[in-house]
């Protein structure tokens, strides 16, 4: 008999425990009650018992046994999803309790855009390093794809990132703007008095060059390969792809025909040193913007507003 959802709310408020939730990531992972029994120490019928609890508390089936093991059901989907946030989220509360017993107020997880600019980065840490008591900051490096997801998992708090017009539909996700960045070609300076002779980009010239490309999902990889593509040439087998500014600053002092397109601001700070120069051709295209993001209804809104702010409220 199907419970209504009033019974089914008062029985997770009664009888859930997290760990039912770590059980339930376990047999998604390991996809196998055996398997799961031997890594919890405990034994298969133990497990089997604790699943069929489980399943009372929700009132649905939430695992399938089919000739591949264990498959999660819809309603097990749903579950394990929000059992994987919980125990992110628990797990991040322990940390956080560690932290205020040394005397820190809490912690704040930033993703950052290998991309973004000082002129945000700067007054992030200015923000956050300023706060009293101390609050422990960790930063974690990595394309946008993969920070929004980190925020969805709940292993971010929030996001300098790029800002998508349609992320302010997201249901999950707030965003604002911060910023617009500019496309511009950088190029080793043995090689930029060849190039900088022509008043617009040669298309052609520059597919003999050695390109250094960022990964596949980024914005800044689709623009270099429009602008082979709408000039009817090959897109470039690259040299090197990489995303990280020192390892392209790096790579472009040891290229002397290296290539690559950055944005404006980025461009500017790869080529301090000499070693690489930004042309002047503009490139008839733009960057998505760089924006904050964050998760809606985040127990750490309060600082991310005054981060937000704080990062507005910067100098152009």
């Amino acid at each position: 008999m199907t419970l209504p959802l009033p019974d089914v709310a008062r029985a997770i408020d009664a009888r859930l425990k997290l760990r039912h939730y770590r059980l339930l990531v376990a047999l998604d992972r390991y996809r196998s009650v055996t398997r799961v029994a031997e890594i919890l120490g405990s034994s298969q019928p133990t497990v089997t018992r604790a699943l069929a609890d489980i399943e009372a508390i929700f009132n649905a089936v939430l695992f399938e046994r089919t000739g591949r093991g264990l498959e999660p059901t819809a309603a097990g989907r749903v579950v394990i999803a929000r059992a994987a946030y919980a125990i992110a989220e628990n797990d991040e509360l322990l940390i956080e309790l560690d932290g205020v017993r040394a005397g820190r107020q809490g912690r704040l997880r930033v993703g950052v855009l290998p991309y973004a600019s000082t002129r945000v980065l700067d007054p992030t840490w200015s923000y956050l390093f300023a706060l009293r008591p101390k609050i422990a900051t960790v930063s974690m490096e990595d394309v946008t794809g993969n920070l929004l997801a980190a925020l969805r998992a709940r292993t971010l708090d929030c996001a300098i990132c790029r800002f998508s017009p349609n992320g302010l539909e997201d249901e999950a996700i707030e965003q604002v703007l911060l910023y617009q960045q500019q496309p511009r070609l950088v190029v080793a300076r043995p090689s930029a008095a060849l190039l900088t002779r022509f008043p617009e980009v040669d298309i052609a010239r520059l597919s003999e060059m050695d390109w250094i490309f960022p990964p596949a999902d980024t914005p800044i990889r689709g623009m270099i390969d429009a602008i082979f593509s709408a000039a009817g040439q090959r897109v470039p087998v690259p040299t090197l792809e990489a995303y990280a500014v020192r390892t392209i600053a790096s790579a472009l002092r040891n290229l002397p025909r290296g290539i690559t397109v950055l944005p404006d601001d980025i461009a500017q700070a790869v080529c301090v040193g000499g070693a690489a120069e930004v042309l002047e051709q503009a490139l008839p295209w733009s960057l998505p913007p760089v924006g904050l993001a964050w998760l809606r209804n985040s127990p750490k809104i309060e600082l991310i507003d005054g981060l937000r702010q704080a990062i507005l409220a910067r100098p152009d």
